[in-house]
C-alpha cells in the first residue's frame, strides 16, 4: 500500500485487502457497463454478467484469505502485499472479461452508421482502452516489480472522458446513473454488512472451520441480493426518483389504449396523453406521410406553434439514413449529421421539434410522431429513446389499421351508391346486380372480421415478443408465436387486396410509371420464390434472355406483385414436376410466360379465373387459404399498364400456362 510505513506488514496487508474489494468487482463491472451502452440483452450478456458477478463474489470472500494475499514488498515509494495462487486467477479472469468487453464494444462499433451513436461509442472505447492498458499496472508490485503505481490516474481519466461524453452526446441520463446506482449500492451494503457479521462471528465462536463457512456465506449473498434490490428499487421510484416513469407501465397502458379504438383522433389523444404525462413534453404533433406528393401533412397538434406550416415536404435521404432503422432521432443528431443542410432538418428544428419518430411498417413509412422540447429543459435520455422506439410499432399498427378502415367504410359507401345507381338504369341487368351485391356483403364481412382491435393486439403483442421485449421465449414458444404472427400477416394480406380492389374501382389507386428492364423484376421475383419451390421438391426454372430486353414504362412494385401471384400460385397447385418461367420480345409486346405441371385447370373454371372471388373447384380443396382475388387485381393492374393477361390449360392435370403482355416503352 502506498504511504505506509515500512515494516508495518498486517497494515499493509489489511489496506491492500481493502482496497481489492472494490477492485474484485472491476471486469464483470466494465462488462455490465460496456453491454448496457450497446444495449445488449440477450442470453449471453445475461449469462456472462451473471457468472461474472459470481466469479467478483467468490474472490471478494477469498480477499481475507492468505491464498490471495499475504506478506508484503516493499519499496522506496510504499509497499505491497504479495500475489498468491487465488490473486494469479483472479487475473487471468480480469483479463478475459476485459478482452470480451473490448471486442463487443469495437464490433457494435463498427456497425454503427448514426454519427452522434459512433461518438458515444467512440469516448467509451478511448476512457476504457486508457483505463484497461494503463490500470492493470498497478497489480506489477504484487509481484515484487517496483514500478510506482501511477496507473490509478487512470481511472480520474476514464471518469473525465465518460463526463464529457454523458455532457456532449447523450452518453447517458446521469439521473438514471444515480437512481441505478443508488439502488446497487444500497442493496450492496445492506447484503454485505450482515454478511460480514455472520463472518464475524463465526470467526470468533467456530475458529477451527475451514471453508464451509465461506461457502455459506456466499450462498446467503446471492439469495439475499436480488430480494433486497427488488426492494430497494421500488422505494426509490417510489419516495426519490417520481420524476422518472416506468417504461413497462407506459407501454401496457398505450398498448391497451390502442386496442381499444380504430380512430384516428382516438389515437392520436391516447397516444398524446400517456407519452406527454411520461416525458412531459412541451408539444406533440402527428404527420402523415403523402408519398404521392411526397410531403408529410400534420394530421394533430398539441402544443406546437406553426405559422401556417402545415405541410413540410419529405426527404429520401433522411429516410435511407435515418428512419428506415425505425428509431427516434433528434434534431441535433440531424443538425451534426452529414445532411444537415436538407430543408427538412431546417423546417422541423424551425417549428420548435426535438425528437422524431418515423411510424414504420415493414419499410413503409406511414408518418411522424414529433416532440417539442421537455417542460424540464432536459435532454431527451435513452431510456426515453427506448421507450419511443418500442411504441412507435404500437403505434403504426394501430394508425395503418384505422387508415384501412376508413377507406373501408368510404369504399362501402360508394358500392351502395353504385349498387343502388345500377339498380335504377340496368334493370336489364338484374341478375348482374344480386351477384355485385352478394360480393359487397362478402367484402363487407370479411373487411369488418378482419379489421376488428384483434388484429392490433395479436400483431402488436407478437412483434415485442419475437423482438424479446418481454424476455427471452424457448424455441417452442417462439415457433408458436411466429405462427400467430405470419396467420395475423396473412389477414393483413388479405384486407390490403381487398383495399386494391376498392381503390381500383374507385380510380384512387396511384401508380409511379417509370422506365426500367422487366427481366430484373422477374428475376428477382424468381430468386424469392426459389427456396418454397425446392421445399416442395420443385424446380423453378429461368430462361433468362439471350439479348437484353427493350425498357418498359411500369409500376415495378405493381408489375412485381403480379409476378410473385402468378409464380406463387404454380408453386401452391403444383404437387410435382417444375415452373419454367420466360420473358421475350413479341413484336412491340414483351410477353411474359409461366408454365407448370401442375394440376391444370378445367374449361368451366378458365372462363372465369380472372374475375372477383373466383376459384377452381378442385383447387380450392389443396389450398383452402386462397380468397380468388390475386388473379383479379393482377388484371387490373395489366390492364391499368395496357396489357393483357390470361391462361391456357388442356384440362385438369395437365398443366397451367400463365401470360402476359406489356408494351416496350416509346
Amino acid at each position: 500500500m502506498m504511504f505506509l510505513s515500512k515494516g508495518d506488514v498486517d497494515a499493509v496487508v489489511f489496506w491492500d485487502r481493502f482496497v481489492y474489494m472494490g477492485v474484485v468487482f472491476i471486469p464483470v463491472s466494465m462488462l455490465h457497463f460496456g453491454f448496457s451502452l450497446i444495449d445488449r440483452r440477450d442470453r449471453l450478456a445475461r449469462l456472462m454478467i451473471f457468472f461474472g458477478y459470481i466469479l467478483s463474489s467468490v474472490f471478494f470472500l477469498l480477499i481475507h484469505n492468505k491464498y490471495f494475499l499475504y506478506d508484503a514488498y516493499f519499496f522506496a515509494w510504499g509497499a505491497h502485499s504479495k500475489a498468491s495462487v487465488m490473486h494469479d486467477i483472479f487475473l487471468i479472469y480480469f483479463a478475459i472479461y476485459i478482452l470480451m468487453w473490448f471486442v463487443f464494444l469495437v464490433k457494435y462499433f463498427l456497425s454503427i452508421r448514426q454519427s452522434i451513436e459512433k461518438e458515444k461509442i467512440k469516448y467509451s472505447l478511448i476512457a476504457f482502452v486508457q483505463f484497461a492498458l494503463f490500470g492493470p499496472l498497478g497489480f506489477l508490485p504484487a509481484y515484487g516489480i517496483d514500478i510506482y503505481p501511477a496507473s490509478y490516474i487512470s481511472g480520474l481519466v476514464f471518469t473525465v472522458i465518460i463526463t464529457y461524453a454523458m455532457v456532449s452526446y447523450r452518453l447517458m441520463d446521469i439521473r438514471l446513473v444515480f437512481r441505478q446506482s443508488t439502488v446497487f449500492l444500497s442493496s450492496l451494503f445492506a447484503t454485505v454488512i450482515p454478511v460480514f457479521t455472520l463472518r464475524y462471528l463465526v470467526e470468533l465462536y467456530l475458529p477451527t472451520a475451514l471453508y464451509w463457512p465461506e461457502v455459506v456465506m456466499l450462498v446467503i449473498a446471492a439469495s439475499l441480493f436480488p430480494v433486497l434490490k427488488e426492494k430497494f428499487s421500488r422505494f426509490a421510484n417510489r419516495y426519490l426518483f417520481t420524476s422518472l416513469y416506468d417504461s413497462k407501465f407506459v407501454i401496457r397502458e398505450l398498448t391497451t389504449a390502442l386496442s381499444a379504438t380504430l380512430e384516428t383522433k382516438r389515437i392520436y389523444q391516447s397516444v398524446t396523453d400517456s407519452l406527454v404525462d411520461a416525458l412531459h413534453s412541451k408539444s406533440i404533433s402527428f404527420w402523415q406521410h403523402v408519398p404521392e406528393k411526397n410531403n408529410y401533412v400534420l394530421d394533430f397538434n398539441k402544443g406546437l406553434s406553426l405559422k401556417n406550416q402545415f405541410k413540410i415536404r419529405a426527404s429520401k435521404n433522411i429516410f435511407n439514413n435515418y428512419f428506415i432503422f425505425s428509431k427516434a432521432v433528434s434534431i441535433e443528431e440531424l443538425k451534426s449529421g452529414p445532411l444537415k443542410n436538407l430543408a427538412f432538418i431546417k423546417d422541423f428544428a424551425a417549428a420548435g421539434i426535438e425528437v422524431i419518430v418515423p411510424l414504420l411498417i415493414k419499410d413503409k413509412l406511414i408518418g411522424l410522431i414529433c416532440f417539442g422540447p421537455k417542460l424540464s429543459g432536459d435532454i431527451y435520455n435513452n431510456e426515453d429513446f427506448d421507450l419511443l422506439h418500442v411504441i412507435s410499432a404500437q403505434v403504426a399498427i394501430a394508425l395503418e389499421n384505422a387508415f384501412l378502415y376508413e377507406e373501408t367504410k368510404q369504399f362501402n359507401l360508394k358500392l351502395s351508391d353504385e349498387i343502388d345507381k345500377a339498380t335504377k338504369d340496368l334493370r336489364a341487368a338484374n341478375e348482374e346486380l344480386k351477384n355485385l351485391d352478394r360480393a359487397k356483403s362478402e367484402f363487407i364481412s370479411i373487411a369488418s372480421h378482419q379489421l376488428r382491435t384483434p388484429l392490433t393486439v395479436i400483431k402488436g403483442y407478437g412483434s415485442m415478443m419475437l423482438e424479446g421485449s418481454f424476455g427471452a421465449m424457448t424455441p417452442a414458444i417462439n415457433e408458436n408465436i411466429k405462427k400467430i404472427y405470419d396467420s395475423n400477416e396473412r389477414l393483413i394480406a388479405l384486407v390490403e387486396d381487398l383495399l386494391n380492389i376498392s381503390r381500383i374501382e374507385s380510380g384512387k389507386l396511384q401508380f409511379n410509371f417509370e422506365a426500367c428492364q422487366l427481366e430484373d423484376i422477374i428475376s428477382s421475383v424468381v430468386e424469392e420464390l426459389t427456396v418454397p419451390a425446392a421445399n416442395k421438391g420443385l424446380k423453378l426454372i429461368w430462361q433468362t434472355p439471350a439479348e437484353k430486353l427493350p425498357a418498359v414504362n411500369i409500376d415495378k412494385g405493381k408489375i412485381r406483385q403480379v409476378a410473385i401471384n402468378i409464380i406463387d400460385n404454380a408453386i401452391k397447385y403444383t404437387p410435382k414436376g417444375s415452373i419454367e418461367v420466360n420473358l421475350k420480345l413479341d413484336g412491340d409486346q414483351i410477353l411474359f410466360s409461366s408454365v407448370d405441371t401442375g394440376l391444370g385447370i378445367s374449361h368451366d373454371d378458365l372462363v372465369n379465373l380472372f374475375k372477383k372471388f373466383s376459384r377452381g373447384e378442385h383447387v380450392s380443396l389443396l389450398h383452402t387459404e386462397g380468397t380468388g382475388l390475386g388473379l383479379y387485381v393482377g388484371k387490373m393492374m395489366i390492364e391499368a399498364h395496357k396489357g393483357r393477361i390470361w391462361a391456357e390449360s388442356a384440362g385438369i392435370d395437365n398443366g397451367s400456362q400463365f401470360y402476359f403482355t406489356l408494351p416496350i416503352a416509346k
